[in-house]
């Protein structure tokens, strides 16, 4: 099953290669400036969600023990 996922894979990719050469040199009665600005805008929107997971995995992510010793430390110790 496997090797049929991957010859899938492989010619799919080669199919969808010689379209996006043929669209973004103008050969398709599509746009080519779509062909430019479509992975752009997936990738600014990728980054857009990895720096949003990051930022939600820093807040939400409970405190190292280092921290908290020391936090806890600075409660005791204090006479």
């Amino acid at each position: 099953m496997a090797r049929i996922v991957g010859l899938a894979a492989m010619i799919c990719s080669a199919a969808f290669a010689v379209f996006y050469i043929l669209w973004f040199f103008g050969s398709t009665p599509l746009d080519p400036q779509l062909a430019v600005k479509i992975p752009v805008l997936v990738i600014v929107l990728g980054l857009c969600f990895i720096a949003g997971w990051l930022g939600y995995v820093m807040a939400t992510a409970p405190p190292r023990l280092e921290d908290r010793a020391r936090e806890v430390g600075r409660y005791t110790t204090a006479a």
